[in-house]
């Protein structure tokens, strides 16, 4: 079945529509890679099917139920996670705190958040730490972590809350080849192991060709190509407007080998 639906949507400001008229959809336990040049409205279309924009037009549809209009909190209580660009980590608290409070706001409190974190929340919290292989770091504070573990502690957080749809923004930004390809083995296996929907937004092509199923570039908050890593290397208009000669040439070798690596 179909995880996510979008149809025309679309985000005006002023006379600029940072998302505009835009349709695409995500089948069930795929991944979706989203690229573009900055600017082409990747992170507010996050914002819109996430809750924390209202659009200027067009519907969301997750799980088939219509979230256009609905608060970020009721459609996180539908499944939904989602990570920011940011390490948004609480340094003050350890590893297990930072989980333990993103399950506790996360899709089980309804409307009554309890006192202290029930057993199920803990389960929960275990699992995830688990998946991403940060069990051995839960008493460390936040704030000695390295880079990737931080990125890891974010993803366990979104697994916490128990998603059917994990949205990635740029998970590995600022990672070196060897993280990148740590974090893209981690991925992997919380699809398999999790059963997950995966839309991610991603600058580096190699991460983006070694995980995502299909993949689409926006620009000026429209929709460039959508299809196959294979396809977007034929494509002109892509390769002009965002990839270049260089970008082309890594896209190429990455839809070629696979491998992953850092553009």
């Amino acid at each position: 079945g179909t995880a996510l639906e979008v149809s025309h949507l679309t985000k005006r400001y002023g006379a600029m529509a940072a998302v505009d008229d835009l349709t695409f959809h995500v089948e069930c336990n795929e991944i979706l890679g989203i690229s573009g040049p900055n600017g082409a409205g990747k992170t507010t279309l996050f914002d819109l099917v996430s809750g924390l924009t209202v659009p200027s037009g067009g519907e969301v549809v997750l799980f088939g139920r219509n979230i256009t209009t609905q608060r970020p909190e009721q459609i996180c209580h539908l499944g939904l996670a989602r990570t920011f660009q940011l390490n948004a980590v609480f340094d003050s608290m350890t590893v297990e705190e930072n989980l333990m409070t993103a399950n506790y706001f996360g899709h089980r409190n309804r409307s009554f958040p309890a006192l202290s974190f029930d057993s199920h929340s803990r389960a929960a919290c275990d699992s995830a730490l688990e998946i991403v292989g940060l069990s051995s770091e839960r008493r460390r504070p936040a704030a000695t972590l390295t880079g990737l573990q931080r990125k890891l502690l974010m993803l366990a957080s979104a697994i916490a809350t128990e998603p059917r749809l994990l949205m990635l923004d740029e998970p590995v930004g600022g990672l070196n080849r060897d993280e990148i390809d740590q974090c893209a083995q981690v991925i992997r296996h919380i699809r398999a192991e999790r059963n997950l929907t995966i839309v991610l937004i991603e600058h580096v092509m190699s991460f983006v060709t070694a995980l995502a199923d299909r993949v689409m570039v926006l620009h000026h908050g429209a929709k460039l190509y959508e299809g196959s890593i294979a396809g977007m290397a034929e494509s002109a208009e892509v390769v002009s407007a965002y990839l270049g000669t260089s970008g082309l040439r890594d896209l190429k070798r990455a839809a070629g080998t696979n491998d992953v690596h850092a553009t």
